[in-house]
């Protein structure tokens, strides 16, 4: 028995629509991914710039208490305060560079989610070009479910490689 050309294509037309709700389906799943761990580093972003906070809030009593130790003239107090404020400062300075690093990386993270986000939206609008087709059994949506797709998979893979 011959198939004719057209009924190829309606057979191919399911098996093409099945490719990409999987396609979409990874979309969204490696988008919500990152959506989660933005979320999450932006929270240790948030905890580590309140630590910072608090670390700065101490050396600064510690630089108080040097002032007014050199005021009561008594300077081995003083040089003592001081010595130990020291890495206070360092500690506030290293929490504040993480809080930074990890807000960048959320940053990276939300841009790569919302690329994912657009390149599973084309695939689930190819779909629906792809039932179209089907149903109309016109070849002009099953090109523009073929271009979608294209752009989508194209835009896809730069979400994807976005945050590495």
């Amino acid at each position: 028995m011959i198939h004719s050309p057209a009924r190829q294509q309606q057979r191919l037309i399911p098996f093409f629509t099945a490719i990409v709700a999987v396609l979409a389906a990874l979309g969204t799943l490696y988008s919500h991914h990152r959506s989660i761990q933005a979320l999450a580093l932006r929270n240790d972003a948030i905890v580590l710039t309140e630590k910072a906070s608090d670390q700065y809030q101490y050396y600064q009593s510690k630089q108080l208490r040097v002032t007014l130790y050199q005021a009561l003239k008594m300077p081995k107090e003083a040089s003592v305060e001081q010595r130990s404020s020291l890495p206070v400062y360092a500690e506030a300075k290293r929490f504040e560079e993480d809080a930074d690093q990890k807000q960048d990386r959320a940053e990276a993270l939300l841009r790569s989610f919302e690329t994912l986000e657009i390149a599973t939206t084309l695939f689930e609008i190819s779909i629906a070009f792809a039932s179209i087709s089907a149903l109309m059994g016109a070849r002009l949506p099953i090109w523009l479910c073929i271009a979608l797709c294209a752009t989508g998979l194209v835009t896809g893979i730069i979400g994807y490689v976005q945050a590495h």
